[in-house]
């Protein structure tokens, strides 16, 4: 399967299994036609075309090399090239996706933020002028009005993703570190030229804060400054990337913890980038900078992870997912970090593609970290620290010091989160995992929404405070909003539809929940493999605008 390349030939049975579950993924979705690859969402995906190219060039042979070549001439072509426009420089996500309006705002000469403040101003705009005219209920007009504002101004990952400067450039440096010479000759100048106009777009957005920079992008940026800074004789870049690191590396001793706290989805990118900067750094400072947060961020993994439930705990601060094999790559890190046992962990998901950066550049960790990772049989209390990211909010004011609790058997693990202000619909502040006596897994998270949307979304005006006890979770959710809002515990598993749900009780397969609150009688919601136990609140709660809740779990 491998090709004829130093360091790849003698790469060990479970990397390449890696590898190859990756192309088996991609070779499926290949469209020959546009020599891109197809996304989950019917678009052809660019990220995953550029890892699909690396994987091909790994196979090493001549047509494996011209399709690839073909593949990343063709992210060449999406590539937005617009001067003076706040994505200059990033990748359309997509091939079919429409290229964002120019020409409406010289965004470098706005404060940070302006990335968000901009729609988020334009939204506020259709709020008043809705008030004013009586048209509230209007949905239609509303999305008429954001359609035709979006057609003016570009809205940060609506019409552009800032991020895909750095996803793309790092799976470019890594094809370049090992296939440049393999690569036609006009192929890798135009990935020249495309990476030099992308890292310097990158600088911009870093240095003003346009539009801030969460953990994962923040490794990723860093390390493309670093690689390309002395691939170009960049010094400014190497300087600058020295100087971040330095800086990132210090913000993350300080409490021994990244914004992105406990995060089942971006601690596998965290990972994916350390080791990159691990394998292709270009200085011992650097290099070493990297492995030591690799191994304090295997560290905090332990901390939280549940070896029979095979499970990060939780509180999650920006996650999607409960369970470490959607969405997510550590269930693949975990599989090169306690072998060939583990090796269901891997199971194909939206980041599979990423198993080939993975796979090239493995995982360090502590001799004794991997011991916690294994160990059974103990009851522990964690409690953590951590200064979050509000990304919306302004530098200087956008970093509060949160506390991440949790209790941990073998058979039942809760978590919970105060002290976050974080507008992000993907904190999730109180959860729960549990085993079954006869083995079935599942979990339990708390979500707020506005009623009838997604929860994926940046909400004002409600702050959440979790406490940990042991078999307890005590709940104060705030809402000062005039927005109808819901608060939703989800709930992950097997045979969900058999679920009874009272006032003061929910009775869940394998698990008790006895509940105090002064919320109103909840409604359920089934949906296939997950259910919702729904509260109403905010503008929707016609009691308070704080609801207390205090939940004791007993194993069934």
């Amino acid at each position: 399967m491998m090709g004829k390349h130093s360091g790849i030939t003698s790469m060990s049975s479970d990397r390449q299994f890696l590898i190859q579950q990756a192309l088996d993924e991609l070779d499926a979705r290949y469209d020959a036609a546009v020599h891109m690859v197809w996304g989950e969402d019917g678009q052809h995906d660019t990220r995953e075309s550029a890892h699909y190219a690396l994987g091909l060039l790994l196979c090493g042979g001549a047509e494996q090399i011209a399709t690839a070549s073909r593949i990343i001439q063709q992210i060449l072509d999406l590539q937005l090239v617009q001067p003076g426009e706040i994505y200059d420089g990033t990748f359309n996500t997509s091939l079919e996706r429409a290229w964002p309006p120019a020409g409406h705002s010289a965004w470098s000469s706005f404060p940070p933020g302006f990335g968000y403040a901009q729609s988020d101003a334009l939204d506020e705009v259709y709020r008043r002028f809705a008030k004013y005219g009586n048209l509230s209920e209007n949905e239609q007009l509303a999305q008429l009005f954001r359609q035709a504002t979006d057609e003016v101004f570009p809205r940060v990952w609506e019409s552009f993703d800032p991020n895909w400067r750095e996803f793309i450039a790092s799976t470019f440096a890594v094809i370049l570190e090992y296939f440049e010479h393999e690569l036609p000759v006009e192929l890798v100048e135009g990935m020249d030229r495309a990476m030099q106009l992308t890292v310097t777009t990158s600088l911009e957005r870093y240095r003003s804060q346009s539009i801030p920079t969460n953990t994962n992008i923040e490794l990723m940026h860093l390390f493309i400054t670093h690689y390309y800074g002395h691939r170009y004789g960049q010094l400014d870049w190497m300087t600058h990337a020295e100087q971040g690191a330095a800086a990132l590396h210090r913000d993350y001793m300080e409490l021994h913890s990244f914004a992105e706290f406990n995060s089942s989805t971006y601690y596998g990118v965290d990972l994916t980038v350390l080791g990159m900067w691990r394998v292709y750094g270009r200085t011992l400072s650097f290099r070493h900078m990297g492995l030591e947060m690799e191994h304090g961020l295997w560290q905090d993994i332990a901390d939280f992870y549940g070896p029979m439930l095979e499970n990060i705990c939780g509180p999650f601060a920006r996650s999607y997912e409960n369970d470490i094999t959607e969405h997510s790559s550590i269930g693949v890190l975990l599989y090169l970090a306690l072998g060939e046992s583990y090796r269901h962990l891997t199971r194909v998901n939206c980041e599979t593609s990423h198993n080939l950066l993975i796979a090239l550049v493995g995982v360090d960790l502590k001799e004794q970290t991997q011991e916690r990772l294994l160990h059974t049989g103990t009851e522990r209390f964690v409690t953590r620290q951590f200064k979050e990211l509000c990304e919306r909010d302004l530098p200087g004011q956008n970093r509060h010091v949160c506390t991440a609790k949790a209790w941990i058997t073998d058979r039942l693990m809760i978590g919970g989160l105060s002290g976050s202000r974080n507008t992000n619909g993907q904190m999730h502040h109180a959860t729960a995992h549990w085993m079954t006596a006869t083995g079935e897994r599942y979990s339990l998270r708390m979500v707020r929404r506005q009623q009838g949307q997604s929860w994926n979304t940046h909400l004002r005006g409600m702050s959440f405070d979790v406490e940990v006890g042991v078999r307890k979770l005590n709940i104060v959710a705030r809402f000062q909003t005039m927005l109808p809002m819901e608060l939703v515990f989800e709930l992950d598993g097997p045979q969900l539809d058999q679920i009874h749900v009272t006032a003061d009780g929910w009775h869940l397969p394998g698990l008790h929940i006895a509940v105090h609150t002064d919320a109103s009688t909840p409604t359920v919601v089934q949906s296939g493999s997950r259910a919702e136990i729904v509260y109403a609140a905010g503008k929707s709660n016609s009691s308070s605008d704080v609801l207390h809740f205090a939940l004791t779990l007993d194993e069934q």
